[in-house]
């Protein structure tokens, strides 16, 4: 028999967790397993991994699509009433998904919180004794600073995390939950052939950098550091980001005073940024807080050199070993991609270090350990 799951979601947009959702999906043994997906936000054409979602799991949205470009819209308005309907729209938001979750509870006796969403809504929700996992893609394992929060982290029964500092901060800072350490895994397979479509515009020879464009990914350091060794070391490559978010005004802003809006691309979001990855010199990263980069894991199974801020994800990864890590510093990091830019022996040395690594965050390695996880509960 089967054993049935429950697993919810916020949403399905492009972003590094969600696509560690369908990751997920995709590893679960249909054989094995019958999962529903519940999905907080219908974001109507924003639903991007919508058609990656395997075909024998069924899916249901918590809120409709036409909600959710209402609060979209009163986000984006700078009017100081729309401002604070837009407060309202969330709060509502929270209430419609709760309601809607509880109707689907009689599905199964256990449910994996992918994003832990839940958490700020499950003392609302009659969870009628089932079995309930939490799966941390981000923090050190502290507590949220909300009291209902705070709260409601005791009513998870397991909390899986994705690096040791997380387990060890939930361990240190929780009693009721069991907490045990998962690593996110990627199909390297796919990246591979994904990796081998060709790149469609003339970029150059270029550096990369992939993430949301938001004040965590810091882009800007890597704009600052760029165009100090466009100015003072004269190098030939360009520099492309791939990714989209709310900073893209100001890093755009950045480009233009810095006199460079030739050398920086900002490209957008990409459903396949393996193919850009892997005709890069160098990938960097320069995120403040990281949990567990899939970034990281696609640019090491493509034998990409890799730099990056060090943060607890970053460290976890590379180690200062399978790439290098240096504390946020403008001109450290132009320092430091520059000599590798221009010692080619000691980046395939490196390079030739990422096989060694990968193989710890396999997919057949991981699919294990979430099976019998599962399987035990």
């Amino acid at each position: 028999m089967k054993k049935k799951l429950i697993v919810h979601n916020g949403n399905i947009s492009i972003g590094g967790q969600e696509k560690m959702l369908i990751e997920f999906l995709k590893l679960l043994d249909p054989q094995k397993y019958e999962v529903l997906l519940l999905i907080e936000e219908n974001n109507g054409k924003r639903n991007d991994y919508i058609n990656e979602i395997p075909k024998w799991v069924e899916y249901k949205f918590l809120t409709t699509e036409k909600f959710m470009s209402w609060i979209e819209k009163n986000k984006k308005s700078k009017n100081p009433l729309r401002k604070v309907l837009y407060s309202f729209l969330l709060k509502i938001k929270k209430k419609i998904s709760a309601k809607e979750f509880e109707k689907y509870l009689n599905f199964s006796d256990i449910i994996i919180d992918y994003d832990m969403g839940l958490m700020r809504n499950l003392h609302k929700i009659n969870l009628r004794n089932k079995k309930l996992i939490g799966w941390s893609h981000a923090g050190d394992g502290s507590l949220p600073k909300n009291k209902n929060k705070r709260k409601n982290v005791e009513r998870y029964d397991y909390i899986v995390t994705i690096n040791e500092v997380m387990k060890n901060g939930y361990e240190k800072n929780t009693i009721h939950p069991q907490i045990l350490k998962i690593y996110n895994f990627m199909d390297f397979d796919l990246i591979l052939e994904k990796s081998k479509e060709p790149v469609e515009e003339n970029l150059g020879e270029y550096i990369i950098s992939v993430g949301s464009l938001t004040e965590n990914k810091n882009q800007a350091l890597l704009i600052k550091s760029f165009s100090r060794l466009k100015k003072e070391k004269n190098i030939l490559e360009k520099l492309v980001i791939i990714g989209e978010g709310k900073e893209r005004e100001k890093l755009q802003m950045l480009i233009k005073n810095l006199n460079i809006e030739n050398e920086v691309f900002l490209l957008g979001q990409k459903l396949n940024p393996y193919k850009y990855i892997a005709n890069s010199k160098l990938f960097v990263l320069t995120s403040k807080n990281e949990g567990m980069p899939l970034t990281l894991l696609e640019s090491l199974s493509l034998d990409k050199m890799i730099i990056a801020i060090k943060n607890n994800g970053t460290f976890e990864i590379l180690q200062n070993k399978f790439g290098k890590i240096l504390e946020e510093n403008e001109e450290k990091l132009a320092d430091l991609i520059y000599f590798y830019l221009k010692n080619d022996e000691e980046r395939i040395r490196i390079e030739s270090l990422n096989k060694e690594r990968i193989g710890d965050f396999g997919r057949e390695k991981i699919k294990k350990e979430v099976e019998e996880f599962i399987d035990r509960i």
